[in-house]
């Protein structure tokens, strides 16, 4: 399907763009004085926009594809589990994630240890959604 295909791309794409960022960041984000600097910040202000896009898009896929398998009567429990490791995953990603970008971009005590795991997680999560929609063959 085109919309899979379409949402694993954008899921990859953000995967990756974290994941470079997330490494990066320590090499250029901090000026002569050991502050962090505010144009590498505004690099994470566009990332964390396409991350909430992000994670409400894996909200939708992980919800359906739960939804598909809590009618299954099959003896297979791989993607029974699977689906709801994702999904479990993801509302607990988007709880971490959500409270501190509000706190990042409208407040001013945004916890990086918080960042740091979000930072580490999401890539992987993304990226093993979108591989996963990118190669389903049906809705």
């Amino acid at each position: 399907m085109v919309a899979n295909r379409l949402i694993g791309a954008y899921l990859g794409l953000v995967a990756v763009a974290v994941a470079i960022q997330f490494v990066a960041f320590p090499l250029y984000g901090y000026d002569s004085g050991g502050e962090r600097s505010s144009g590498a910040l505004g690099v994470w202000q566009v990332l964390d926009w396409l991350m909430v896009i992000g994670l409400v898009l894996m909200l939708v896929t992980t919800a359906q594809r739960k939804r598909h398998h809590d009618g299954e009567d099959s003896t297979n429990m791989r993607p029974w589990l699977a689906s709801r490791v994702m999904f479990y995953g993801t509302i607990m990603l988007a709880l971490a994630f959500v409270p501190n970008w509000f706190e990042a971009a409208w407040g001013h005590s945004d916890n990086w240890t918080i960042w740091h795991l979000i930072d580490s997680v999401l890539p992987v999560m993304f990226a093993a959604e979108g591989h996963r929609l990118w190669y389903t063959k049906s809705g």
